[in-house]
């Protein structure tokens, strides 16, 4: 993947990130309730942060598909 479209989803994925963790969304999840005795919150939070690894791992670790040729 040629560098200028692998920071253009680094970019992407930042300002997703960013939207993900603002308050009014974080303030959704802030709830009182539990799942598995875990609170929703905290799960969110977990996943959200799981999921950004995998992405940003995925994002840096993707390789140009098409051959290059030295002519």
């Amino acid at each position: 993947m040629p560098d200028r479209l692998k920071r253009q989803r680094f970019v992407f994925l930042s300002f997703v990130l960013l939207a993900v963790f603002i308050y009014p969304i974080v303030s959704i999840a802030n709830k009182i309730k539990t799942i598995g005795g875990i609170p929703i919150l905290f799960l969110f939070i977990f996943t959200a942060w799981i999921i950004a690894i995998f992405l940003l791992y995925r994002t840096a670790e993707r390789k140009n598909n098409k051959p290059k040729t030295n002519l």
